[in-house]
């Protein structure tokens, strides 16, 4: 078990820099367009960021389930890398449908990999609805609705 768990942890913290590194990359993008697209809308400016930083943080969510699932396959918990990527994403999503599971001592992986994965949708959303802030924060009256 006390593998399990520094593995486990070892794969949470490989995912938890690559979240901030996501993160860090698209604050330097809001910056960089907030600077370049003076003669475009702000809704479309707006569209466009947050349409990017979404595409950022889920290409960033594919990758972190792919790194769960070669430590699956590289451990040997499961047999081939589709299976091992199918079980990743529905255990870091927390969907848990059950239909493949995790056996032996390394089993243990899975509720950390879990908690990685709702702890990463958190910051996704944090960042998400702190975009969506800023956009509406910077229109002012106009998005209020009683005006």
């Amino acid at each position: 078990m006390i593998i399990s768990i520094v593995m486990g942890l070892l794969a949470m913290s490989a995912c938890l820099a690559l979240q901030a590194s996501t993160l860090t990359y698209a604050v330097r993008y809001f910056a960089w367009v907030g600077t370049r697209d003076k003669g475009r809308s702000p809704s479309h400016v707006a569209f466009i960021q947050l349409s990017t930083l979404m595409g950022c943080l889920m290409v960033g969510t594919m990758i972190q389930i792919l790194i769960w699932a070669v430590l699956y396959r590289v451990t040997g918990l499961l047999d081939d890398f589709e299976t091992a990527a199918y079980f990743s994403g529905v255990t870091f999503t927390t969907l848990g449908y059950g239909d493949v599971l995790l056996t032996g001592r390394l089993r243990f992986l899975a509720p950390f990999q879990a908690a990685s994965g709702v702890m990463m949708f958190g910051l996704s959303t944090a960042a998400l609805l702190a975009a969506v802030q800023r956009e509406i924060g910077k229109r002012g009256d106009e998005f209020h609705p009683l005006k």
